[in-house]
């Protein structure tokens, strides 16, 4: 049987499928032609004025000008088309009395619009969550890529921006729903694939992470936890938010619940001989030795030092870089500098942008002022362009505390 359906695909290429003919803006990539045709069909039950497609297409007012031009682009459109059907009577676009009409309104189904109903659906309270798992698994399915994404006309930013969001919020919900069906290979199949369309919402990062732990790679979790931070420092200048350094820590103590022998759990717990230097630890991890080096120290009264090392601006002394990808090679820098300048029992992490935490251990407050000025010159001397200064606070650990 003729399936006389047209199908238009809009998340990602543009293309227009019917009886398994294709055409798509992938092989021609005329952009006034292909704008028009795009505008035309996703209004498919409207009627186009040419006054309008003339502000559309050549961003005039008036018509008169561009009645040639219309024309033209008219023979143009309808050349792409052509080779949907031999049939001379399928004719798509209907243009009279400067009106244009895509012609089969009603025997046309267009991929967002079937994306938003899956969504509206999912998100109903009626919805069973059984239904509602195979909603979200056809709707993630759907999005292939933003919404006439080669397409930078005005009008499609909208719609691009109103369905990227959809797509980003659908990912997280529908790898909330996984968890609960503990399904979470279908979860990390859906936030691997929301990486490759969305890299800036932290939502993602997390159920990615999540996902991974969940599923059993707690170790590649850990990895895409390290990856995921560097990526928030480096890129987009902020620190991982609290819920992720939460899941971080569960993450981390979920992997020494496997029993073992003594042996073997001494193995992994074995430092390299090759790593010289100070401990450097993700900042979680900093917080538990810092409360354990607390306790040690109010137990033998011992004293040991905080030292907060802040790189920032030499010409309006503010901690807000004004040049993240340069305060990130700062800050490789400095933490060269502390690795090498401090002692293997000292221990330091990245607390911020532009900054490292340090924990001094065993030592008195002129030998920490020592160690501070010790890094300040050493960082000096391998960036002495004074673009940066570079700020040293000290602090004892306050075992007053009982």
């Amino acid at each position: 049987m003729t399936d006389n359906t047209i199908y238009i695909t809009t998340l990602g290429d543009f293309s227009i499928k019917y009886n398994n003919n294709v055409v798509s803006d992938t092989i021609n990539r005329a952009y006034k032609p292909w704008n028009f045709l795009a505008y035309l069909t996703i209004n498919k039950d409207k009627e186009i004025p040419s006054s309008e497609v003339s502000a559309l297409v050549w961003d005039e007012k008036d018509e008169s000008t561009t009645r040639g031009s219309i024309k033209v682009l008219l023979h143009r459109v309808r050349t792409f088309l052509s080779p949907l059907s031999n049939d001379s009577r399928f004719s798509p676009i209907t243009f009279k009395k400067g009106i244009f009409t895509w012609t089969y309104a009603d025997r046309t189904v267009i991929d967002y619009k079937k994306f938003e109903n899956l969504l509206a659906e999912a998100s109903l309270k009626s919805t069973s969550d059984s239904r509602r798992f195979s909603l979200y698994q056809e709707a993630l399915s759907i999005y292939k890529g933003d919404f006439l994404h080669t397409n930078k006309s005005t009008w499609t930013t909208g719609i691009r921006d109103r369905l990227h969001n959809a797509y980003v919020n659908a990912v997280c919900t529908f790898a909330e729903l996984c968890y609960t069906k503990k399904k979470y290979s279908a979860a990390l199949s859906a936030c691997e694939r929301a990486m490759y369309l969305e890299r800036n919402d932290e939502r993602i990062y997390y159920h990615l992470i999540k996902s991974l732990y969940l599923s059993g790679s707690q170790r590649e979790a850990l990895e895409k936890y390290q990856e995921t931070t560097e990526v928030f420092y480096k890129e987009f200048g902020i620190t991982p938010s609290d819920e992720i350094k939460l899941l971080y820590r569960e993450i981390t103590k979920a992997l020494n619940v496997t029993e073992k022998s003594i042996d073997l759990v001494q193995a992994e717990l074995q430092e390299s001989l090759g790593n010289k230097g100070a401990f450097f630890c993700e900042y979680e991890i900093f917080k538990d030795i810092y409360q354990i080096t607390e306790r040690a120290c109010r137990r033998s009264g011992e004293s040991a030092y905080l030292c907060l090392i802040t790189l920032f601006s030499d010409i309006d002394e503010t901690l807000t870089p004004p040049d993240i990808k340069h305060y990130n090679r700062c800050m490789d820098e400095l933490k060269l500098v502390v690795q090498e300048a401090l002692r293997r029992r000292d221990v330091y992490a990245r607390y911020s942008l532009t900054q490292y935490i340090v924990l001094l251990n065993d030592v008195t407050m002129e030998n920490a002022t020592l160690i501070a000025e010790r890094i300040s010159r050493s960082y000096r001397r391998i960036h002495p362009v004074k673009d940066v200064k570079l700020d040293t606070k000290l602090a004892a650990i306050d075992v007053s505390i009982s």
